[in-house]
C-alpha cells in the first residue's frame, strides 16, 4: 500500500493493481480494491494472470468492485497461462454487466479480431474460447437443445 500511496503523492493518473502470479481468488481481489479505493481518489485498475484459471473472474470482481480500467489480451495470449482474456471479459462487461464499453458494432467484430490475432500468433483459433470460439453457441443434444427449444418458443 505504501507504493500505492507514494504513486498517488506523485501524482499518477491510474493504479493498477497487478494478480502477476495469477493465484490470487476473486473474493480477494474484491477485498484488496476496497482497501485501496479507501486510501485514494484516483481511478483504478486491474492487471490480472490467468495461472490458476482465473483472470477473466478476477477482472470482473475488481470492476464490480470499483475498478475503472481493465488490462488483457486478446485470446489471453501472454506469459505462463496467460492473461485476462479480453475476448470474455469484454462481452462480459457489456452483456452480463450493463457496461458500455464497445459500440455493438465493435462487440460484433470481436470474433474477427480473435481470429486475427490467433493468425497473426501463427495459433490455430481456439474453438472453444467463449464468445468467439466456433463452438460457443453450439447445442448437440439432450437438455442444452430442449431448454434452447423451450426459450424460442
Amino acid at each position: 500500500l505504501r507504493t500505492l500511496e507514494v504513486a498517488t503523492g506523485a501524482g499518477a493518473d491510474c493504479l493498477v493493481l497487478c494478480d502477476t502470479n495469477g493465484g490470487t481468488l476473486p473474493n480477494e481481489i474484491t477485498v484488496a480494491v476496497e482497501a485501496v479505493r479507501g486510501l485514494t481518489d484516483v481511478p483504478l485498475g486491474i492487471h490480472a494472470h490467468n495461472d490458476a484459471e482465473l483472470a477473466v473472474a478476477n477482472t470482473l470482481a475488481a470492476v464490480n468492485a470499483g475498478v475503472s480500467q481493465v488490462q488483457g489480451t486478446i485470446n489471453g495470449y501472454g506469459e505462463r497461462c496467460g492473461n485476462a482474456n479480453l475476448c470474455s471479459v469484454i462481452p462480459d462487461l457489456k452483456l452480463k454487466m450493463g457496461i458500455d464499453c464497445l459500440t455493438d458494432v465493435q462487440l460484433a467484430k470481436l470474433t474477427e479480431v480473435s481470429h486475427y490475432i490467433s493468425e497473426m500468433a501463427n495459433l490455430v483459433p481456439d474453438i472453444f474460447l467463449p464468445y468467439v470460439g466456433s463452438s460457443a453457441f453450439g447445442h448437440k443434444a439432450g437438455l442444452h437443445v430442449s431448454g434452447l427449444r423451450k426459450r424460442l418458443n
